[in-house]
């Protein structure tokens, strides 16, 4: 059973996917607002962390950055602002995802799994294996067919991330955030850099890493 943590200051909406993913068999804790969203996510180990933009006391973006100084779970934007703009704000303050209301429960509830299976990407020896590479995340060791290849640290982590979202498109931006952490101020071409250090390592296997242009970067599902 999923734990989910749902942070609106719309009773309705909160109660509503409340019901909703209760029926699908997710444990589901509310908050109001962005203050006590932070602490809840403090006190309960949570799977995934929903959190409206606009909330009382703390807004969303402050609850997120609060939230990911001490933990990693996953975090999704639930907003009624949709721009490019609000997208990126979320994903700098370290967002997984973002959803723009009004939505189809069926599909929050969709994306809520993918959401979760792919932060749970890594099997119980913690390694991540797909078309030939594998990751072990212990050891920060990197092999294609068998043979170890070398992987810069972050490289490494670009990589991990790339795999974990298989079929996922991520822009430079949030590769910058997830990677170097809120604080960068270089360009977003480091990304590019080494993107075609991995990509080199690979080989043969480089095409698995496709460019989407004028957005970023995804690993192709077979």
């Amino acid at each position: 059973m999923y734990k989910i943590l749902v942070a609106d200051d719309e009773i309705k909406i909160r109660e509503t996917i409340k019901d909703y993913l209760t029926a699908k068999g997710m444990d589901v804790t509310l908050s109001r607002d962005g203050e006590s969203a932070v602490k809840k996510a403090g006190e309960t180990a949570f799977d995934l962390i929903m959190l409206d933009v606009m909330m009382p006391k703390m807004n969303g973006i402050e609850a997120c950055r609060e939230i990911r100084s001490f933990t990693d779970t996953p975090i999704l934007f639930l907003s009624a602002l949709g721009e490019e703009e609000d997208l990126l704000k979320g994903y700098k303050s370290g967002a997984d995802d973002y959803i723009v209301k009004p939505f189809p429960l069926s599909v929050l509830t969709e994306k809520i799994l993918t959401i979760i299976k792919r932060s749970k990407g890594a099997d119980k020896d913690n390694k991540i294996e797909y078309a030939g590479i594998t990751l072990d995340l212990l050891k920060q060791k990197a092999f294609l067919d068998g043979n170890e290849i070398k992987l810069q640290s972050k490289s490494f982590s670009i990589l991990q991330l790339l795999m974990q979202n298989k079929g996922v498109v991520l822009d430079r931006e949030k590769i910058l955030v997830k990677v170097w952490g809120y604080g960068f101020e270089g360009e977003v071409r480091a990304v590019d850099t080494h993107i075609k250090k991995i990509r080199k390592a690979l080989g043969e296997k480089a095409d698995l890493i496709e460019t989407v242009i004028g957005v970023g970067y995804t690993f192709k599902e077979n």
